[in-house]
């Protein structure tokens, strides 16, 4: 404002339209035209009020043709003129008042959030084709002429040097910020809805990367350059608009948009589930293209990590935190009792307390579309199932870790009053480091209620890991945890559960004999004493098992040291004949 009379400008309008509009602040103002925030005396409503006071008719003719094109206009995303007239010297025009501030003041703080920029493509294509209906062809859209709220809502302000206005433009005025402008019609043409498409994917690429584009479209760098969590499908979207040639990007506003929603999803803030039509024949395509829309603007859908009988599991970008988290959806057919739902949640934020090195902890849960999923670490070594398989039974010092680990886990778990119910290698997973993380505690009962099994089935179908209580459907407590920790850990030794069976019932009729298999014939490395421990944890007996976690813990650490400690001769022998003789 350096150089202008403001108390001028601000009496001199107050002249003028005073007795309609009170002035409440002087926002901009330039030799050009001047902005106030004002009340409307008569509605009682927030107004801007756009001035003009030059006398010549040629500058005259064009603020009044940008009045007339954005009264042409009546969508939310451009804004609306209520009134226009000139009085002496004076030209004015009355809009609504837009709570924001420009996209450069923005951008001045960082690049935007993800979830915002999709917002402010949506508004704006949306914009666009409206005003594309009406003929009219916003031509040059720049940062500053875009107006964004707090939650990424954007609103054009600026149809200056739109295709409506061009007649109208005075001799030798050129537009400032030709790279936001599509090539083609930076030398004055009047342009088509393919030019805006280009002037849409430069001021989301600068909201997504603070990073104005280039002039030359050659040298624009895809967003993830610039930043790399932006997400595939708007780095896609963004440089397929930003081609130099018209008929290379997409032809309209409405095509855009629907590309962009087809891979982003259309958002809802309501995280209420509407009854979920059967998905049982879903393909995995189908799954992941009903997911992509109702995950909207929340997560980025990257890639499958495996399904099972709740549902599927994806590793997917939070584009709020901008972190990589697990994704497990569910699959509809197990929510279509409210029961079951609400019992899913009440177990899932209870899970969602737990807090320990060795539990992958559980992030929030969330809904849309029918569907219903929750959030947690991402662990990005492989579950024990992928790594046997891969590297068949494992050494017995990893399996030892991995029972002090999952001991310490459960012991922290029991003690708040939390029981997995579905300890399987499929649960288990792995650190890079080799650590390990236990996961979905507490779900299988919330899923499979008090039905058969109560849980523990491993991803054929059969619950070989499961404890016979849960085969029976009797009530379980943190010692039907210790007793498939066990099986567990057979599993890791001998590449296979300790009772296997094609069935429940033939599972069930092997556990009640007490016969694991002999660990030291198959695993002469496995000491006498840790056998005798894990034979203990997996007693059909509850009341014959390790009473606690700690009490299992504390014996397979004495074990450990016992069998370090011990030749191995007749006396470790002698203890294995005398334990399977008892």
């Amino acid at each position: 404002m350096s150089g202008l009379d403001t108390t001028s400008l601000w009496q001199q309008t107050d002249a003028v339209l005073g007795e309609r509009y009170r002035l409440e602040r002087l926002v901009a103002a330039n030799v050009e035209r001047v902005l106030f925030q004002g009340l409307d005396r008569l509605l009682n409503r927030r107004v801007s009020v756009r001035i003009n006071f030059y006398t010549t008719d040629v500058v005259r003719s064009w603020f009044l043709r940008e009045a007339e094109a954005l009264a042409r206009l009546d969508h939310a995303a451009i804004r609306h003129v209520y009134d226009v007239g000139v009085r002496g010297n004076l030209a004015y025009r009355i809009g609504n008042w837009i709570e924001g501030e420009g996209l450069h003041e923005a951008v001045a703080r960082g690049p935007r959030p993800i979830p915002d920029v999709h917002n402010l493509a949506r508004f704006l294509l949306r914009g666009l084709e409206h005003a594309h209906t009406w003929g009219v062809v916003v031509r040059r859209m720049v940062p500053s002429g875009l107006l964004v709220s707090p939650g990424g809502r954007g609103t054009l302000t600026d149809l200056r040097f739109s295709s409506y206005t061009l007649p109208t433009i005075p001799a030798g005025e050129q537009p400032t910020g030709l790279h936001f402008m599509a090539p083609e019609i930076r030398g004055g043409q009047s342009g088509d809805p393919a030019c805006d498409v280009y002037g849409a994917g430069a001021v989301l690429y600068y909201a997504i990367t603070g990073v104005e584009p280039p002039p030359n479209p050659a040298d624009i760098p895809p967003p993830t350059q610039h930043r790399a969590a932006c997400p595939v499908a708007l780095d896609r979207v963004l440089m397929r608009a930003l081609r130099e040639a018209p008929a290379k990007r997409y032809l309209t506003a409405a095509e855009m948009l629907d590309d962009f929603a087809s891979e982003a999803g259309e958002f809802s803030t309501s995280l209420l589930v509407e009854a979920a039509p059967s998905v049982e024949t879903d393909s995995a395509r189908q799954w992941e293209k009903r997911l992509r829309r109702a995950l909207g603007d929340d997560y980025e859908l990257l890639d499958e990590l495996g399904s099972g009988g709740f549902g599927r599991v994806y590793r997917v970008r939070d584009l709020h935190l901008e972190r990589l988290v697990a994704l497990k959806v569910l699959h509809p057919a197990l929510i279509q009792d409210p029961e079951v739902l609400e019992r899913f949640r009440k177990e899932a934020q209870l899970a969602a307390r737990l807090n320990h090195p060795h539990l992958v902890s559980i992030y929030e849960i969330g809904g849309r579309g029918g569907l219903i999923w929750y959030t947690m670490e991402f662990v990005p070594g492989p579950n024990l199932a992928q790594r046997v398989e891969r590297e068949g039974p494992l050494p017995v010092e990893k399996v030892v870790r991995l029972l002090r680990e999952g001991l310490t886990a459960l012991l922290h778990a029991h003690g708040t009053g939390l029981v997995h119910r579905d300890i399987k290698p499929e649960n288990l997973l792995f650190e890079p480091d080799g650590s390990l993380r236990i996961t979905d505690f507490g779900l299988a009962l919330a899923l499979r209620g008090s039905g058969s099994y109560g849980g523990a089935t491993s991803q054929s179908g059969t619950p070989r890991f499961a404890s016979p209580e849960q085969l029976l459907g009797e009530q379980v407590d943190g010692r039907s945890d210790l007793y498939s920790l066990a099986a567990v850990a057979y599993y890791a030794l001998l590449g296979h559960p300790p009772f296997e069976g094609s069935t429940a019932v033939q599972v069930l009729a092997r556990q009640t004999t007490d016969d694991p298999p002999d660990l030291r014939e198959f695993r002469p490395d496995v000491g006498p004493w840790l056998e005798q421990v894990l034979r203990n944890a997996l007693r059909a007996d509850v009341g014959a098992r390790f009473p606690s976690a700690a009490d299992f813990l504390t014996a397979l650490n004495r074990a450990v040291k016992r069998d370090a400690g011990s030749a191995p001769s007749p006396i470790g022998q002698m203890v294995s004949r005398i334990f399977r003789s008892s």
